[in-house]
């Protein structure tokens, strides 16, 4: 419950924004962090570590000028003896479990961007998780979102692959090459037959054997395998108060995070008196004027 007279002091607490997968992420820290309890899905067999380059265009509001450059994540895909898998930002995990530990120490002074630049971590990550096959032939996207948590389910992804003669290596397996449209981006993927999983990073899926690699055509979202292992560890949901909506709901919710960013902030709170800082990449704080992001979302349909 907020009071009126309630002062957040953003930025120490903190907001701050990551131009990851075309929208400026409001990653919010009261000092009220919760941490959740999980359920147990399935056993993972299999575990994927993907490097991630997702684009981000901003545009200045003073002289119209638009800039576009790639973000790097880092993501994990877990796959279960049952077929269920999980995919979620390592960065996030991470930076999530240092601002907890922050949290218990100064719950009223966290700096994600310290916490980043400290423990060497590329962004803040993506608060996305994609679980494939929970509940059984659909796919349930878990997503935070300002001081809200949402939840959706939609069906299993049909691509329409085309699979080519085209091969290469990546982690020493031998890939295939494959082609194929989803919601109005066209991607070229790199599957492996030797390692006959039907799965891949996001909701890519649908190939004999497991994506290693895969990027949109324009090369604002590229997805490339820098690790694998096999080993047996629980994959895990977490439990939450989630807002139950559908995707394109979802989708609208976050559309206004990006395009006004103060609006959707102080809508969120009302009554509150909010303080906002505003940096760019390189930390440095920009009047709210100055800034305005633009919504480029992965799936355009």
């Amino acid at each position: 419950m907020i009071r009126n007279n309630m002062k957040l002091k953003i930025f120490s607490l903190l907001i701050i924004f990551v131009p990851l997968f075309t929208y400026s992420q409001i990653i919010m820290r009261t000092g009220n962090t919760t941490v959740p309890s999980y359920e147990t899905l399935d056993t993972a067999v299999l575990k994927v570590l993907y490097e991630v380059k997702a684009s981000s265009e901003k545009i200045s509001l003073k002289d119209e000028t638009t800039s576009t450059r790639l973000q790097t994540d880092y993501m994990v895909l877990e796959f279960g003896s049952q077929g269920i898998s999980r995919f979620y930002s390592d960065n996030r995990r991470r930076v999530d479990s240092l601002t907890n530990e922050m949290a218990k120490i100064n719950p009223r002074n966290i700096n994600i961007k310290d916490i980043l630049d400290k423990n060497g971590i590329s962004s803040s990550g993506l608060s996305l998780e994609i679980y494939k096959n929970y509940p059984n032939g659909k796919i349930t996207v878990t997503d935070d979102i300002g001081t809200s948590s949402y939840h959706y389910e939609e069906p299993m992804i049909d691509i329409q692959w085309q699979i080519t003669s085209d091969t290469m290596t990546c982690l020493n397996y031998l890939c295939q090459k494959a082609v194929g449209d989803f919601r109005g981006r066209h991607y070229e993927a790199w599957f492996a037959p030797d390692l006959p999983v039907n799965d891949g990073p996001m909701k890519f899926s649908g190939l004999p054997g497991l994506i290693l690699n895969i990027s949109e055509s324009d090369h604002l979202f590229v997805f490339k395998a820098i690790g694998l292992e096999t080993s047996t560890f629980p994959i895990l949901f977490p439990k939450k108060n989630y807002l139950k909506a559908s995707r394109k709901e979802v989708e609208k919710v976050k559309r206004k995070s990006v395009e006004d960013p103060i609006g959707f902030i102080t809508n969120s709170m009302p009554g509150a008196k909010v303080k906002i800082k505003f940096t760019d990449e390189n930390g440095i704080e920009k009047s709210p004027d100055e800034m305005k992001f633009q919504y480029n979302p992965m799936e355009l349909e």
